[in-house]
């Protein structure tokens, strides 16, 4: 029965002490409830029958112990009401079994009820709308029986009227019919069958307690012979060659042994051994009366065999053996328990047996894969040493990235690995299609290094080398240089082609062998790829050289532009306000602030503010050239920050009110230390980071400006002499690394780059302190409403570098406010830093109270 529908209401729990007897009231109750109204309901729509039932027949299923149950006819499905009483009720017998189909159902039913359970399945299964009923025994695992009995009546009809949904109960009835079995005396065949059941058992059990199949049948032998009071007990085993003989036995006292004594064809009359199969039992009870041929009389006369029963032992369907049990002091007349015994230890040997082989099988392949395992450690540790050899010259060759050093490498360590005599390394010219020895490692041979050859010279040679085919093979006619020799030549080669071969060369009656080769050819696999990094290095130099002249003839264009333009655009500037005093005092250029201006105040404008965006422009390359060079020397001075930072805020307020943002400002004045720094070099910081922001902020954002202390304190007290020792030694490390710092300020000063330029204090490897709690300033502009893409994030930093399409207002710009910031930080020796997420751009810039 397979557990295809699980309870999900709840109910209360059942009474506790609940007699039997109520139980069975209860669910007699439960099949004669007629009110069940779910006749109209589909079988498809059927998802949980306990819930269709009526509230007054929920309680019901939790004050019987019968294993409850509906079967729906349309949907041809089993469904267990509730399914916690299937163990208690069924026990382990149909364990593992989901869903048991009729035969499997039929080898735990008895068979002496079996007919009764398959005439109660078609009922059930038929349209009959009776109350059916049947009892029957079910089997355990242990070989036990278990009473049960099965009820079921019609439940519901479908919407055309034919029969729909079976309710059955089934109940264990074990210990009712014991206590009947109990009241009337146990009749003779039952007694037999108990006897029959228990001495299989108990065979079952010696049997279990050794896989070594010499012991499982000499224990056999002995356990049948004092089952069955015989005189002698022996198992005949069936080769696959069609001969046999009596593997063993097990005698009573004073019985002769009959081992190498005739097949059995002669000790009883078997006219085809295919007759025997599973629970096929001979039987001789009387050797005279029976009858028998006069040849099989005279030798069962012979071996001293009276009566006799002999029991088929199968293993996967064929013939094994024979299991022969002989009385030989006088006639025995063999009762149907006793062929029934037979049977049954006849089936456990066959089960023993085969667990026995399959034992023996598992053992034979431990054993072969045992030698398996070394035969493959000893490849293994050949493959082993083969890539150690392998990754340790391909280590050394891409090490490097000079094409000399590659060959020389390799050729080395390849000649050195295969202890061949000489190994070298050519690199083919197709344009003008000639092989140049570039490197050659010899101990014997004449040197080639240095020679050319051409290619067309040779096309039996170099033919399959350009067509990525390895060679071997030696010279039949003496070479002048070398002599006699054996090769073995492989390209260089790699996805873009051949770039030159690589020869391994040898004594004349030396051959080269499949290690050699998958040697050589995995060599100059990374002699291509370190060759073609090589080259593809050198031509990445060449282009960043070019680079590099570029940029800086950029640079040097731009900063020659900047101070070319420099003094035309201040004496453009210059005439501007002096035309527009002119203009002024000749009523041309007024100041009102109509709605619509005339045209001369509107062109008087534009060249204005045109003028001072050139003039911006201007100043902020020459700015960068200054800060990109390191002349920028640091102009310090004592501020009070919430003095300074208040009146710079202003003008910002204004503009955040005509574009309809917020501007709130966030610190606090008391706790804020002296600021030491260059003043003119962070209020640009602070004024670029939020024009920024007014430019990128759209409609209705938010800007917040957030000044605060990050860490306050000096230097760390130690305690006791320990701690005072510590701290004059930090104070001796303090002194050196201050003198290193003025050294660099001096080198700053002076025009050179130092190491300052480009990183913030952290990122150096000398931290400017050692042991100080260094106090820091920190100042964060924050707007929301837009959010920078993170492929942008690396990039805005650039010089001349804009977002595209990421301007509300359409401001425009020269992309050069947050390079310049970088770098104004940078020199104030802070760090910057951007986060951008939920919706906001934050820029934070890091500052030491006093700078070194």
């Amino acid at each position: 029965m397979s557990n295809s529908h699980a309870r999900s209401h709840s109910s209360p729990a059942p009474p506790i002490g609940g007699s039997a007897a109520s139980s069975s009231a209860i669910a007699q109750s439960l099949l004669k409830f007629d009110s069940l109204e779910i006749s109209s309901l589909e079988a498809s729509s059927l998802t949980d029958f306990s819930d269709a039932l009526p509230p007054l027949v929920r309680p019901l299923l939790t004050l019987i112990s019968d294993l409850v149950y509906v079967y729906d006819r349309v949907a041809h499905r089993l469904m267990l009401i509730n399914d916690d009483q299937m163990a208690a009720v069924l026990g382990d017998c149909l364990e593992g079994l989901q869903p048991p189909s009729i035969a499997t159902l039929s080898a735990w039913v008895h068979s002496e009820d079996w007919m009764r359970v398959q005439m109660y399945l078609a009922q059930l299964l038929g349209e009959s709308s009776d109350e059916h009923e049947v009892e029957f025994r079910l089997r355990q695992s242990n070989g036990e029986w278990r009473w049960l009995r099965s009820r079921d009546r019609l439940l519901s009809h479908t919407p055309d009227g034919l029969p729909w949904q079976r309710l059955g109960l089934l109940a264990d009835i074990t210990h009712q019919k014991q206590t009947d079995s109990t009241a009337q005396p146990m009749s003779l065949v039952e007694q037999q069958m108990a006897l029959v059941s228990k001495q299989a058992t108990h065979f079952a059990r010696m049997l279990s307690q050794s896989l070594d199949l010499k012991d499982i049948l000499n224990t056999a032998v002995d356990q049948v012979l004092q089952m069955f009071q015989a005189d002698r007990v022996l198992i005949y085993r069936l080769f696959e060659n069609g001969t046999g003989s009596i593997i063993v036995d097990a005698l009573a006292e004073g019985c002769p042994t009959i081992s190498g004594h005739p097949p059995p064809e002669s000790i009883f009359p078997i006219a085809d051994r295919s007759t025997s199969s599973a629970g096929w039992v001979y039987s001789l009870s009387s050797l005279e009366t029976e009858s028998l041929s006069e040849h099989s009389r005279s030798v069962l006369r012979r071996l001293g065999v009276r009566a006799m029963l002999v029991v088929p032992m199968m293993q996967q369907d064929r013939l094994w053996g024979w299991l022969m049990v002989h009385q030989c002091l006088g006639d025995r007349t063999w009762q149907k328990w006793e062929t029934d015994l037979i049977t049954q230890l006849a089936g456990q040997l066959d089960l023993a047996i085969a667990q026995s082989e399959l034992y023996q099988q598992v053992q034979r392949l431990n054993v072969d894969l045992e030698r398996q395992i070394q035969a493959r450690t000893a490849e293994l540790r050949l493959a082993s040493n083969f890539e150690a050899t392998l990754k340790r010259i391909t280590d050394k060759v891409r090490d490097s990235l000079d094409e000399d050093q590659i060959l020389q490498t390799a050729v080395q360590e390849l000649a050195i690995a295969t202890e061949i005599s000489c190994c070298n390394a050519a690199l083919y010219d197709l344009e003008e299609g000639t092989s140049t020895v570039r490197y050659e490692y010899t101990t014997t041979v004449s040197p080639y290094q240095g020679r050319t050859a051409d290619l067309a010279a040779f096309p039996e040679i170099y033919g399959p080398l350009l067509n990525g085919q390895s060679l071997q093979f030696c010279s039949l006619v003496p070479n002048p240089v070398r002599g006699r020799v054996s090769m073995l030549a492989t390209p260089i080669m790699d996805d873009q082609g051949v770039l030159g071969d690589l020869w391994m060369i040898n004594h004349a009656f030396y051959a080269f062998g499949e290690q050699d080769l998958r040697m050589a050819q995995q060599v100059a696999n990374q002699c291509a790829i370190a060759l073609r990094q090589s080259r593809l290095f050198q031509a990445a130099q060449a282009q960043v050289r070019e680079l590099e002249k570029l940029n800086q003839l950029k640079d040097d264009f731009l900063s020659t532009v900047s101070h070319e333009l420099r003094t035309p655009m201040s004496n453009i500037k210059m005439a501007i306000q002096m035309l527009e005093l002119i203009l002024r005092q000749a009523g041309i250029l007024d100041s009102t602030t109509e709605p619509e201006p005339n045209r001369v105040n509107r062109y008087f404008k534009i060249l204005r503010e045109e003028s001072q965006r050139e003039i911006s422009l201007i100043n902020d390359l020459l700015d960068l050239s200054r800060l990109d060079a390191g002349a920028d020397a640091l102009h310090l001075s004592s501020i009070n920050l919430a003095g300074w930072l208040i009146p710079l805020l202003r003008p910002f307020e204004e503009r955040t009110r005509n574009h309809q943002q917020s501007l709130q400002i966030r610190l606090d004045a008391d706790s804020l230390p002296p600021l030491i720094t260059d003043l003119a070099k962070l209020e640009r910081v602070v004024t670029e980071l939020l024009t920024n922001a007014c430019k990128y902020t759209p409609a209705g954002g938010e800007i917040w400006v957030e000044v605060k202390r990050l860490e306050a304190g000096g230097q760390r007290q130690e305690e006791g002499e320990e701690g005072r020792g510590k701290n004059e030694e930090r104070r001796g490390k303090n002194e050196e690394g201050r003198t290193k710092r003025e050294e660099r300020k001096r080198q700053l000063e002076a025009g050179g780059q130092g190491q300052e330029n480009g990183v913030g204090w952290e990122d150096r490897e000398e931290p400017p302190f050692q042991g100080l709690v260094i106090p820091k300033l920190q100042i964060r502009v924050t707007n929301t409403g837009t959010e920078i893409p993170l492929v942008e994030r690396d990039r805005i930093f650039e010089k001349f570098y804009r977002i595209p399409n990421n301007d509300p207002w359409k401001y425009g710009g020269t992309g050069l406010g947050l390079a310049l910031v970088k770098k104004l930080v940078m020199c104030l020796q802070g760090t910057l830093e951007l986060d951008c997420a939920d919706g906001q751009v934050q820029f934070t810039v890091t500052l030491p109270l006093q700078p070194e």
